[in-house]
């Protein structure tokens, strides 16, 4: 499964498979949705894009935000 992501304003988020090249808060990437990415949503870092909205948030420069649960974000954790 994967999620569509942006850096929040000012901050560059690495990728987890690539750690020298970045997330940032310009363009949208899709990227698995997986506890490296969830973390970093739950921290703020990155803000998930709707996938209806993705090319109209580029556009307005604007993104919706959507809250993860707990659970999800701790999957691995034991």
């Amino acid at each position: 499964m994967t999620i569509k992501v942006k850096a929040a304003p000012g901050i560059q988020v690495p990728q987890e498979d690539n750690p020298r090249h970045y997330i940032g808060p310009d363009e949208a990437v899709t990227v698995a949705r997986s506890a490296y990415y969830l973390r970093q949503v739950r921290a703020g870092d990155l803000l998930i894009v709707p996938d209806d909205e993705a090319t109209t948030a580029a556009k307005k420069g604007r993104v919706a935000e959507i809250t993860v649960d707990d659970e999800e974000v701790n999957r691995g954790k034991s």
